[in-house]
């Protein structure tokens, strides 16, 4: 069986890349205790449920300490795609706090939000399978970090698509898929 690595799969965007493993800058002290609330609640202003994933819709999206433009730029992505964690949503339904992989907390409009189709193997080494279940044989060893087309999931178990390689991963070894 072939290790897939990180590189293959995102050689052609190094920097989106990288800000899937780096750290984000935190809030100051000021910014984060000037945030106005938000709704952190199991459903929220959009009627959908907290918590759950989204991807980014554009290449380059901001990121913001706060929910309005006012607030400064904390991050910009660079990575269509890229999955994030909807941790809650500003009273007006625009804005929502969402959470990378590294747990990093920030603000994105929600025009810059979509339905999440990707997801990024979260644990140190996933094994893709023929089928849903440990059982089933294995096709190809993906390595942290790698990014992936999100077909399905069902059971614990997703359907993804990485290059030319097909097959299914547990939904605990990804983040981007909700288990």
């Amino acid at each position: 069986m072939k290790p897939i690595s990180f590189l293959q799969f995102c050689l052609p965007v190094v920097v989106g890349c990288a800000a899937i493993s780096f750290g984000l800058p935190q809030a100051s002290e000021a910014a984060s205790a000037s945030t106005p609330a938000f709704t952190t609640s199991t459903t929220s202003a959009s009627g959908l449920p907290i918590p759950r994933f989204v991807g980014l819709r554009k290449d380059r999206v901001r990121a913001r300490f706060g929910p309005s433009f006012d607030y400064p730029v904390s991050y910009e992505f660079s990575m269509k795609g890229l999955p994030l964690k909807v941790i809650g949503e500003d009273r007006d339904n625009i804005w929502r706090r969402v959470e990378d992989r590294d747990g990093q907390r920030m603000w994105i409009h929600r025009s810059m939000l979509s339905a999440n189709s990707h997801a990024v193997v979260q644990a140190p080494e996933a094994i893709l399978r023929t089928g849903p279940g440990a059982t089933n044989a294995a096709r190809a060893r993906l390595a942290n970090g790698v990014f992936l087309k999100l077909e399905t999931c069902e059971a614990g178990w997703c359907r993804v698509h990485a290059g030319e390689y097909r097959g299914w991963l547990p939904a605990t070894s990804l983040w981007g898929a909700d288990s």
